[in-house]
């Protein structure tokens, strides 16, 4: 029975973070990044509470200083870094200069 309901609540807490997601991106896009930061600000909380971790979209989809949802071209920069072996995709943030970094790896 307790499984049922942690199973319950965990999906309760997935749908309410995607939600909250799409909501700070459309305001993000009208400009009002204290509502974005507010709703991402929630999103963490939700899945701390409920020991959630929310899809990858979700993960990469916002800024880790500034809490705000990266948008290319409106609030990210995202490049490509050719390496050797592998490369990377850069995304930098444009409100306060933040960088994450993914790996590709390349298939031969």
């Amino acid at each position: 029975m307790l499984k049922l309901r942690s199973s319950v609540i965990r999906d309760l807490a997935n749908q309410r973070i995607t939600y909250l997601y799409n909501l700070a991106v459309i305001e993000t896009r009208k400009g009002r990044f204290d509502l974005a930061r507010r709703y991402i600000n929630i999103i963490i909380r939700i899945s701390s509470k409920a020991q959630v971790r929310p899809y990858k979209y979700i993960r990469r989809g916002y800024c880790r200083k500034c809490k705000i949802p990266l948008i290319p071209g409106l609030t990210s920069r995202v490049r490509i870094r050719s390496e050797k072996k592998s490369s990377r995709v850069v995304v930098t943030c444009l409100l306060c200069g933040w960088r994450r970094r993914y790996m590709i790896k390349l298939k031969h």
